[in-house]
């Protein structure tokens, strides 16, 4: 992930989203349906086998980018763990008044354990002043 401040740029292998929150409402960066061409020009871009870096069924690189204006409130960097039992939406909500990013991403991490979840649980949340 790179933040030059006007753009928010994620290089994803495996099984992890970003979602970024602008004026409340999720936006998922860099989703797997809609990455043909940047995945292409991302495989041209990090020569190399995705699987020897790591095992997982989902190797392929993904590339998305944000803007970040003064309506990006913060930014989910979180694992399966966390969306398997989560919509986009859902995970905004429950942490949209939380200001403390450690604090945020605690609590998205213990409502996932409480409902379940069977994958591996991390999160990151970066607030934008």
């Amino acid at each position: 992930m790179v933040i030059d401040g006007e753009k928010l740029v994620l290089a994803n292998m495996g099984d992890y989203r970003a979602v970024v929150c602008r004026d409340g409402l999720a936006h998922q960066i860099g989703s797997r349906n809609n990455q043909s061409g940047k995945r292409h020009w991302s495989q041209r871009f990090f020569k190399g086998n995705a699987a020897s870096t790591r095992q997982s069924k989902t190797s392929d690189l993904v590339v998305g980018a944000e803007r970040v204006d003064p309506d990006t409130e913060f930014v989910i960097l979180a694992s399966s763990g966390i969306w398997e039992v989560m919509k986009n939406q859902e995970a905004v909500n429950l942490i949209k008044h939380i200001e403390n990013p450690q604090a945020a991403s605690e609590c998205l991490a213990k409502e996932a354990s409480n409902r379940m979840s069977r994958g591996s649980i991390s999160c990151l949340v970066i607030r934008f002043d």
